[in-house]
Parts: structure tokens; C-alpha cells; sequence
């Protein structure tokens, strides 16, 4: 499991080399319940075996999911690429604390929240290809994930443009007395937005039964966090609406787990929680981006260690839950998988052109018809 990389020499202005928060989670507000090698820090933990089992289970096939999706862009077979090598901890075990009735708002970086809600991997490699077949039906750049049928939300393609599209479904479930629990995904970059603060303020008001989750992953494309914000913590920014604000570990499943287990709980009778999942993005932003322009070998280096697979492998090993045939196993058997699931998917049939017209208007209005049949005119011109 390489990280990919262009052998290109660092090129930006550098930044002083500084150890990772998590080195010193409790001096600096983080809850942590692992070391870097999967020892446990504090009480003895609750979680279910067979939960963490599949926790750790999901975040091997996600990493998996996306090396093999970023060879696929690579090579030209997909458009492009977003990864999420060093976040899957992050996402996956957060997911996991939220019940199957439960709402996920996600972003561009969870395609773990969808493995963990039972979507097949022929499912999700037909929206990489944008295929008719898959939920969306291939309308969305790759990775922007959604399923109705299994209460996962996409986002918008504007970063952070969705967080109040989830705190007013969070405030309409409590409305109806729906007993359902909300968590929207986000990154450190998306802090800066109005849409964040609109809301962080409706739902400081409103109290409706979500999570706010922040993923700070350092880096907002090439923006660290020094210039993204003046406050200490993404954190802390919640006191300014009236509501939590707490620090995780975003590298420790079991911290994620537990927290996120707790939060939910609260959010049905107390309302939000703004969760800083503190953690590192591995790789590249996106396949459009080369980080060696704007950060250091040492940094990536540094963070490398806190990487929440060996983790979690190392908990799982330690408790005589996992050992090195189950881990070949599982990663050969998921490989096979991954590659049966594309060779499925690329030979399924792509939208029509015209298909981007439904589901727009419920009565398509002049204007819509208007440029339907503009289009299949043209396509008409076009056929040889």
C-alpha cells in the first residue's frame, strides 16, 4: 500500500517541521484512547469485538478502494480522483457509531461511510464511471457518493455549501418527532465558508440532533491551518454558537468510535456538537494536485506514524482478534473483489445525454425543453 508520489523535489515555501498534535493529544485538548501501536490509554474499552473487526475490516477496503481508484485515473479509465489515504479512520468509524435510520451528510472522502452501510463495490465503482446504473445515475465527479436507500446524502460540489441543507433536515426530523440522529462531513477548509457559520448559527438556535464533523486534515488543498483561521482549534470555534466543541483523535478508531457514540446519544435530547477530527491527508487533494509543491517529506513522514490502519491492526492483534493470515486474507480477497467490481462496472451502459435534463423540474418548465431540444438537435448534427 504505497502512497503515490511524482518524484518532483519540494518547491514551496516550508513551513517549520512540527510534531503532531496527537503526539500530545492530552495537552492539547485531543481525546485519544491508542498509542501510536495500538496500545489502549485509559479504561478498558467496550466496544463489541466483532464492531471493531468490521471498523478495521471497512478502513483496509476503503485504502484499497482508493489505491486501486487512483491507478484507474492514472491510466486514463477515470476522470478523476480524490484521496483518502490517512482519513479513512476518520470517517469509517464515526459512521459506524450512527444507527442504519440515521442520516450521514458526506463529502468527498468517505467512500468508507458507504462500505460500512453495505453498498457493493460494483455500486460504487459504477458512480467512478459514471454509469446510468448507479443511484445518481453517473451525473456526479467521481467519489461524490449517495444513496437515498441507505440514508447517505452527497454533497454539493461547492465545498461546504451543503452544512445547512443537513442542519435543516436534522431541525425537520425533530420536528416530526423522527427519533433520528444527523452527521454532516466536512473539511478544515470548508470552516471559512458563510455556509459554515450559517449552520453552526441556525443550529445554536434550533437545536436540531446533529454532528458537526470537522475533518482537519492540515491542509485545505494548499492552505495549512496556520492561515485558515486565527483560533487555536476548529474546536473551539463552536462556543461562538452556543455549542460543544470537541477535539479527537482522527487517526484512533476506537476514540472516534466511543466519541461519536456518545455525541449521537446527546444530540437526540441536547442537540450539536461541533467534533474536530484532528488527522492527516496522506496523499493528494485531489489528481489535480502535486502536495511536494507545498509540503515536506519530513511532515508526511511525522504523521505516517500516527497512520490509523497500523492502529488499529496493532488493538485488534493485542486482544488476539486478528493475526497476519486474516490480514492476507482479507486484503487479497478484497483486491480480487475491487477488480471483479470494476471489470462489472465499466460494462455497464453510460447515461444518455439527454438524461441530464430529468429530475430537475417535477413539470419541466419552457426553458428546460427549450435546451433538451437544443441539445438533441445538436446531437443530431453531430452523428455522422
Amino acid at each position: 500500500m504505497s502512497t503515490p508520489t511524482t518524484g518532483h523535489k519540494f518547491a514551496g515555501a516550508p513551513r517549520t517541521l512540527v510534531e503532531p498534535p496527537l503526539a500530545h493529544a492530552e495537552e492539547n485538548g485531543i481525546i485519544q484512547r491508542l498509542t501510536k501501536d495500538g496500545e489502549v490509554i485509559g479504561e478498558e474499552p467496550t466496544i463489541d469485538p466483532a464492531v471493531a473487526r468490521r471498523i478495521y475490516e471497512t478502513m483496509v477496503t476503503t485504502r484499497l478502494l482508493d489505491e486501486r481508484g487512483w491507478e484507474l485515473q492514472r491510466s486514463g479509465r477515470v476522470e478523476f480522483w480524490i484521496p483518502m489515504r490517512g482519513q479513512e479512520a476518520s470517517h469509517v468509524a464515526s459512521s459506524a457509531a450512527f444507527d442504519p435510520e440515521d442520516w450521514i451528510f458526506i463529502a468527498s472522502r468517505e467512500a468508507g461511510v458507504m462500505l460500512w452501510r453495505g453498498a457493493p463495490l460494483e455500486q460504487l465503482f459504477a458512480q467512478i464511471f459514471g454509469r446510468a446504473a448507479e443511484p445518481l445515475r453517473g451525473r456526479r465527479l467521481p467519489l461524490l457518493f449517495g444513496d437515498r436507500s441507505r440514508n447517505v446524502v452527497p454533497c454539493t460540489t461547492q465545498v461546504g455549501a451543503y452544512i445547512p441543507h443537513a442542519a435543516g433536515a436534522a431541525w425537520a426530523s425533530k420536528l416530526k418527532g423522527d427519533d433520528r440522529a444527523f452527521i454532516v462531513y466536512f473539511g478544515d477548509g470548508a470552516t471559512s465558508r458563510g455556509e459554515f457559520h450559517s449552520a453552526l448559527n441556525f443550529a445554536g438556535v434550533h437545536r436540531p440532533p446533529i454532528l458537526f464533523f470537522c475533518q482537519n486534515n492540515g491542509w485545505a488543498v494548499s492552505t495549512p491551518n496556520s492561515v485558515q483561521t486565527a483560533t487555536h482549534t476548529f474546536a473551539e470555534k463552536a462556543a461562538g454558537y452556543g455549542l460543544p466543541g470537541v477535539r479527537v483523535d482522527g487517526n484512533d478508531f476506537l476514540a472516534l468510535w466511543e466519541t461519536t457514540s456518545r455525541l449521537r446519544k446527546r444530540s437526540l435530547s441536547d442537540g450539536p456538537t461541533l467534533v474536530e477530527s484532528v488527522t492527516y491527508r496522506q496523499g493528494f487533494h485531489t489528481s489535480s494536485d502535486n502536495p511536494e509543491l507545498y509540503r515536506t517529506d519530513e511532515e508526511a513522514a511525522a504523521w505516517a506514524e500516527w497512520d490509523p490502519l497500523h492502529r488499529a491492526r496493532r488493538f485488534l492483534e493485542r486482544r488476539g482478534a486478528w493475526d497476519a493470515d486474516q490480514e492476507t486474507a482479507l486484503v487479497a480477497g478484497q483486491r480480487a473483489r475491487i477488480s471483479e467490481a470494476i471489470h462489472a462496472a465499466e460494462l455497464l451502459p453510460k447515461p444518455d445525454p439527454e438524461d441530464q435534463f430529468h429530475d430537475v423540474l417535477a413539470t419541466p418548465d419552457r426553458a428546460l425543453l427549450e435546451q433538451l431540444a437544443q441539445l438533441t438537435d445538436d446531437l443530431k448534427g453531430a452523428t455522422p
